[in-house]
């Protein structure tokens, strides 16, 4: 006889994904006891911690970390199976999909994801979040997002990866900047402050390759999205730099002008991130197409 079933396997998920026994216990609709129990008979069972305490969270152990995405699965799997029968229909759905965004993303690509979603699923909800590179694949994993778009590769295994499109970067100065031309040169740039853009939000590229390659940046500021930077530069004689199609956008407000960076920054490439599912999903692979579809 089997030592385990689906509720503990639940169990080991959600105090994974919520790092409290308490949480687990309110979502599951158990006493907190019995969730401990569950948990003393998992660590029996893997021969492992499988969580330890640090301040208010359990964190899991490399064991939990490893065990985590295949139990995922499978309970998803085990409920796909056990659903009611009913076909999906986009055009009558109204379920909500959730997706992670950059600010980039949600000013550039969104306006296209959304007419793609309207035209086939009109009462389709969009629940649209910034996206965090620390916490991105965790929250695809527990299933707090259905789906990511950003610049930085995610190579995990159980992580469904769509390239969507290539793109560049430009600089961005202020409008007459006093020493930046449309072309300066690189003693030119390094003698400059700049204004850089938080790594979580996935663009790292220029960031890596100015570090790699020991190109002297002096960092005056560091703000959390590309919108902010206008206002920012046209006050100031800071440079800064954005995506192509964001700096185009960006220059159409007539407070900034861009300009050739004077190194090359390699080409990065965008894509769509989902988890891998043992069955087929009708509602997320008709999703994933959607945002395919719309941003190719």
């Amino acid at each position: 006889m089997a030592e385990y079933d689906i509720g503990m396997l639940r169990v080991f998920l959600l105090v994974y994904e919520t790092g409290s026994v308490t949480t687990a216990a309110e979502r599951l609709f158990l006493s907190q006891p019995s969730v401990s129990y569950t948990l003393r008979k998992l660590r029996a069972h893997f021969s492992d911690p499988l969580f330890v305490r640090r301040g208010t969270r359990l964190e899991p152990t490399p064991v939990a970390e490893e065990r985590y995405p295949k139990l995922r699965r499978l309970v998803e799997s085990m409920d796909e199976v056990m659903a009611p029968a009913s076909a999906f229909r986009p055009e009558t759905s109204t379920r909500r999909f959730r997706l992670r965004m950059t600010d980039v993303g949600v000013s550039g690509l969104l306006p296209r994801i959304l007419q793609r979603v309207r035209a086939e699923a009109p009462s389709v909800v969009l629940d649209v979040e910034s996206l965090n590179l620390a916490t991105v694949v965790q929250d695809l994993r527990s299933g707090a997002t259905d789906a990511a778009i950003c610049t930085t590769r995610l190579d995990e295994p159980d992580l469904q990866r769509d390239e969507l499109f290539t793109q560049a970067y430009a600089g961005l100065r202020p409008v007459g900047h006093p020493r930046i031309g449309e072309r300066p040169t690189l003693p030119e740039y390094e003698a400059e402050e700049h204004v850089t853009v938080a790594i979580s939000t996935g663009h790292t590229a220029l960031d890596r390759h100015v570090r790699e390659t020991g190109i002297q940046r002096r960092v005056a500021l560091i703000v959390p999205t590309f919108a902010a930077l206008p206002a920012l530069l046209e006050r100031t004689d800071l440079l800064s730099y954005a995506p192509t199609s964001v700096a185009n956008r960006l220059v159409g407000l007539g407070q900034v002008e861009t300009f050739a960076l004077p190194f090359d920054v390699p080409i990065t490439e965008i894509a769509l991130y989902t988890v891998r599912r043992e069955l087929p999903s009708a509602e997320f692979d008709w999703f994933r197409g959607a945002l395919v579809e719309a941003l190719r």
